[in-house]
């Protein structure tokens, strides 16, 4: 891919501005190797160029101004952009705000209904109160269960400890 002519001097190049590698690329591929060239181009010729976008011809319009007064029809270019814009300010989107830290580390979700109505206080704290566990009569239940279980222990221990020695002298009288 040549980036010179034969009579171009070092700094009079395409690839000596400093501009973008895709930029330079398509460029060259369009036959537009010197600065000469690059500022004989205005927007519209520099659109129509393949392989260069907004972002391209906004970082060439910041090296190689546009060229004042020339149309590729030879016709005065009018400006539809008030007089106080800069031309890159048309090619590229506004960027969009950067949050702040402390709405990203807010606990609260902002909605764009938040963002709408307008903020009213919370409401006041109720008095606390111990709260009632919600399991309490699966809890007493338990308790209840838990409280028969250890009244019949020593009964059913007795019943057992006489059943055995009850049995064994059957079955010794039997046979």
């Amino acid at each position: 891919m040549p980036t010179t002519s034969p009579g171009t001097a070092p700094g009079e190049t395409v690839s000596d501005l400093g501009l973008p590698a895709r930029a330079v690329t398509a460029l060259a591929r369009a036959g537009i190797t010197t600065t000469a060239q690059l500022a004989g181009l205005t927007r519209a010729d520099l659109r129509a160029v393949n392989g260069l976008g907004p972002g391209s011809i906004a970082a060439i319009r910041r090296v190689v101004p546009e060229p004042p007064g020339r149309t590729p029809g030879g016709q005065r270019e009018e400006r539809l952009a008030p007089p106080n814009t800069h031309p890159d300010d048309e090619e590229s989107p506004a960027a969009p705000a950067i949050p702040s830290f402390e709405s990203l580390r807010s606990t609260r979700r902002r909605t764009t209904v938040d963002l709408i109505v307008p903020a009213t206080p919370p409401p006041p704290d109720p008095p606390p109160t111990a709260p009632r566990p919600p399991d309490y009569a699966d809890l007493w239940r338990l308790g209840v269960r838990v409280g028969q279980a250890v009244a019949t222990l020593p009964v059913r221990l007795t019943l057992c400890a006489v059943r055995e020695p009850v049995r064994r002298l059957r079955r010794l009288a039997r046979g």
